[in-house]
Parts: C-alpha cells; structure tokens; sequence
C-alpha cells in the first residue's frame, strides 16, 4: 500500500541519460531528491530520484551508484543502473521500465494494494515471509507519531519535525522466541514547497481508484507500507502530518529475542536512507518517461 518514497521502486542497469525538451502544462510538477542508502543486500549506494506528477498519473525515475566496497570489488568500480515506473490513471497500469534488458512490463494498477510486492520492486524483504498460523502469533502493531511544535529551516523551507515509529511483534511458539521489526521515520515537511497542491490531488485520486487511504500515500507512506490492518485507530495522528517531506530519514532494524529473553537479544539494521529535496519543477519532462520503441513489452498479471 505504499508507494515508495525513498527510495524504492527501482531497479536495472543505466545505459545513459535522455535529453530533450520540456513540456509544460498547468498543474505539472517534477521533485527531484539526493538520497544516500545503505542495506544489507548491496551496501552503499547514492541515488538520484525524479518524481513528477501530473493529472494522468506519477512517473518516477531512479539513478543509482552502488558505492559500497564489496559491489565496486566485483563490477571493479562505481556500478551505476536505472530503474522507471510510471503509474498511470489513464490507462490504469503501472509500466516498470528495465533498462537493462531493454525491457517494459506491464502490471495492472491494482498492484499498488500489494505492499509486498511493491517492496520486492527494491529488493526482497527479509522481514517479509510468509507465517504459519499455526505456529507463529503476529502481535498487534505499535506506531507512535510526534510532531515538534517548533519549524526548522531546511532546504530553504520552514519545516516542521516529525517522528514515527513503528514496531512489530512476531512469536514463535515452537521456539517461545520473538522477532521483532522496528520502522524508524523522521520527516521534515513544510507546507511552502511549490507543487504541494498538484501532488496531494493526484495521490488522492490514485487511492479512491484503489479504494485505500489517501494517508498510505502521504508523507508517512514508508513506515504506513509495514502497517498492514485497518487505520482507524491511528488515523488521528497520521492526520498531523501536512506537508511536503523536504527531508526524510529511515531505519529497519530486525530484532531476535529468543526465549533466554532480551540479555540474548540479536540485532542488526536491515536499511537505512536519507532523502533530501534538491529541486522542485513547474514542469513534466517528458523524454525522461519515453519507452523507446525497440524495448520488448510484456504484460503481467
């Protein structure tokens, strides 16, 4: 249920830049973030991530260059890719372009209600397995949400500070163990940034044609990914966070507690990333979202 921020959402190998006008309309805005991220899967990485939204839908774009030491080891240097996704309203579909194989895949829009399968676009999730009933107890979920009352100057913007928090509780009856994931989110949201508006009426005509909560795709949509029952009972607070997130930073930490108890706790940090706005656009660039005609398309259903 959420579309990704941060980060994710991408994945392939960058064969170059497109160049080209840009094409201007009312009501079209383009974000551009620096992010840095590290995980467990590929180590350090930067990115660059191009999001624009106009009324027929949200076109993403992702640059990434795995700085970690192991990855340059093996590719003997920086390795760069590029990954696209474009959700579009119009044609209800979600087209997920892979540079690399000179590929373009298809979904159908109701993907986007799959949370699982939107984090496995990224990478595959390690804190994401399917669980026997039987055996394992999913307890309910905790979040906490804080807004600081004083505004931070960030990017230029005056910002107001915000801090969730989310935890979940897995129990293990045959091993009396627990396994426990923590969701870290820290955002800087101002209500100044230009395109504000154009932004949150896309979202919300993207989640009445999915029939979920407008608030999965705000400025909380990270940590809300991980929180999978109804929100009514953290409605209110979700509803504090306004904004646009100027500067967002994450942390997923996996826990293990066994059945000696938290003296034999484990515990390692599975991502972390942080994501600043650079630039905002009054503007849709076209030829960065053109699927060049020689790709292979392939429908998924």
């Amino acid at each position: 249920m959420k579309i990704s921020s941060c980060w994710i959402l991408f994945l392939g190998v960058f064969i170059g830049l497109l160049f080209g006008a840009v094409v201007q309309a009312q009501g079209d805005v383009t974000f551009v973030h620096e992010v840095e991220a590290e995980d467990l899967l590929t180590g350090k990485k930067s990115l660059t991530l191009t999001r624009s939204y106009r009324a027929d839908g949200i076109y993403m774009d992702q640059k990434r260059h795995y700085t970690g030491s192991w990855l340059q080891l093996l590719f003997g240097g920086v390795r760069e890719d590029r990954r696209t996704v474009i959700i579009s309203l119009a044609s209800g579909d979600i087209r997920e372009v892979d540079w690399g194989r000179d590929k373009c895949r298809i979904f159908p829009l109701e993907r986007l209600k799959d949370s699982a399968w939107i984090h496995s676009l990224e990478k595959a999730r390690e804190d994401h397995v399917p669980l026997r009933a039987d055996r394992y107890e999913v307890r309910a979920p905790e979040l906490t949400v804080k807004v600081e009352p004083d505004l931070e100057t960030v990017g230029g913007y005056r910002c107001r500070r915000v801090s969730a928090r989310l935890r979940q509780d897995t129990y293990d009856r045959l091993r009396e163990a627990h396994s426990v994931t923590e969701v870290e989110q820290d955002l800087w949201v101002s209500s100044e940034v230009p395109g504000l508006a154009e932004r949150v009426s896309v979202q919300a005509q993207l989640a009445a044609r999915l029939g979920i909560e407008a608030e999965r795709l705000g400025p909380l949509s990270f940590v809300l990914s991980y929180w999978q029952g109804p929100m009514e009972s953290i409605a209110a607070d979700v509803a504090k966070v306004q904004g646009y997130p100027v500067k967002s930073m994450v942390r997923v930490t996996a826990h293990y507690v066994p059945k000696e108890g938290e003296f034999k706790k484990a515990s390692r940090v599975v991502n972390e990333e942080t994501s600043v706005l650079k630039k905002v656009v009054p503007a849709f660039e076209e030829t960065l979202f053109v699927v060049p005609s020689h790709f292979t398309t392939v429908r998924v259903p």
